[in-house]
């Protein structure tokens, strides 16, 4: 292919309108690319667990063991095009590639945000009942930011349109040949960067982490419900002048309880309907799927997290597929806390009756297991197992399996974990809830159930 050159003077004098533009676009997209690619590459389970969903949504379920192959794939594939974007890499060619990425996710993203409102006339028409799961957030920007399937359609149509110009003025760019220094050392040097993230935030938990469990979280607020309280408002029409007058619940019990007050209301006033007045909003949960569980059905997470002394939550997912060189680390901590009186819980998925069948943690009961169920702990712990350390429902620290530390290790660095949750309670203050629920259990060091 002929490569064209330009010098500097020529390339001052065509600095018109254009150049701005399309250089502009050039370095947005890139910009764009690389961070959409870096929230993602710090969280590849997470992007695999998006890959999964994807796959469900078409019906491709025999492709879910696939999705991190996925992942790795997609995140290398769009940090590339962002750098050969920002560092104008063989625009010829990365031209294509951006426009050919951004048209298939563009369609795929109208596809997701229409499908079911298609599905939904469809029905009506034909009087059929047909239901298809569907991807609810792209993950896009993984957990940093979420957007709806409109969101992500309407933002994609406008990204075309930048890739489209880009397109058109591909040949404009200044175009080089395939030097080492400025075209193959940074492309493979960002592909050794992204395996290398991706690799080590895999093997531990993500060193930034955009989830609701991050270190300085107050957890405990994360998962909290609470009911708004409601009051019934009652409208009525002034007979006399017609004005629409609404009245509580207990001004109309006034009103009943004074014979002539009532007989003066039933002839004055004529009855329209009954309403709902929000008196003090509700809390919803972001985490009203996370449950600690007892074989009982009692939720006592409120009780678990919200310790004024420091605690721990070992989570395992799935105990048929632990080993002992993952629950080493494990073991030595279980047996730590039992010795210095350190309160903790083992929190799983695993049902019941494996539980009580697989002893692999050599423990005299397992009545420290408490259960919830495995997405919500995905979410917590992208690692399996892994430990969260809380103190007063704020997240203190978080380990995977690998990286868990002696107990001994913890307790020296003791002042600096206080120091930082002052710092955790100033930034985000705690909700204040009731945590006793009428739970006829007490806690122990180990968490065990006893009789009051």
């Amino acid at each position: 292919m002929k490569q064209y050159r330009y010098s500097t003077t020529t390339r001052r004098k065509n600095r018109d309108l254009s150049f701005f533009i399309r250089n502009g676009l050039r370095i947005f997209m890139g910009l764009l690319f690389i961070g959409s690619a870096y929230v993602k590459m710090v969280d590849p389970f997470g992007f695999a667990l998006k890959i999964e969903e994807y796959f469900i949504s078409f019906s491709l379920n025999f492709m879910t063991p696939t999705s991190m192959f996925f992942a790795f794939v997609a995140i290398l594939a769009e940090f590339m095009i962002g750098w050969a974007l920002l560092l104008n890499i063989q625009m010829q060619i990365t031209a294509w590639v951006l426009l050919i990425f951004m048209i298939f996710f563009t369609l795929l993203t109208c596809y997701l945000a229409y499908f079911l409102d298609v599905l939904k006339i469809i029905n009506n028409i034909f009087g059929t009942n047909f239901e298809r799961f569907m991807v609810t957030d792209c993950g896009c920007f993984g957990d940093f930011v979420k957007l709806t399937n409109y969101q992500t359609f309407y933002k994609n149509i406008i990204f075309l349109l930048f890739a489209i110009i880009i397109f058109r003025q591909r040949k404009k760019y200044k175009q080089q040949e395939w030097y080492y220094i400025t075209q193959w050392g940074p492309i493979l040097l960002s592909v050794f960067f992204a395996l290398f993230v991706m690799i080590h935030c895999l093997l531990h938990e993500p060193w930034h982490d955009f989830r609701p469990w991050k270190v300085g979280n107050f957890i405990a607020g994360e998962t909290y419900s609470e009911a708004p309280e409601i009051d019934f408002v009652f409208q009525y029409r002034n007979n006399q002048t017609g004005k629409i007058e609404e009245f509580s619940i207990d001004k109309l019990s006034t009103i009943s309880d004074d014979s002539l007050q009532n007989a003066d209301f039933e002839s004055n006033y004529t009855y329209i309907k009954r309403s709902e007045k929000v008196i003090t909003p509700g809390i919803n949960a972001r985490l009203a799927d996370f449950s600690i569980t007892n074989n009982e059905g009692t939720d006592i997470k409120n009780m678990v997290m919200l310790q004024d002394d420091l605690n721990f939550i070992i989570f395992i997912r799935n105990l048929a597929q632990m080993n002992e060189k993952k629950l080493k680390n494990i073991k030595a901590l279980i047996a730590d806390c039992q010795s210095d009186g350190i309160p903790y819980i083992l929190l799983t998925s695993t049902s019941p009756y494996m539980v009580d069948s697989l002893n692999l943690l050599e423990l005299d009961s397992n009545e420290s297991f408490f259960f919830c169920d495995a997405t919500p702990m995905k979410t917590a712990l992208r690692n399996d197992p892994g430990v969260i350390m809380l103190q007063q429902g704020y997240i203190l620290d978080k380990w995977a399996f690998r990286d868990v530390p002696a107990l001994a290790d913890i307790l020296a660095h003791k002042e600096q974990y206080d120091n930082n949750l002052q710092k955790y309670k100033q930034k985000t203050p705690p909700i204040f809830m009731d945590v006793t629920d009428s739970i006829n259990i007490e806690i122990t060091p180990d968490y065990q159930e006893i009789d009051n």
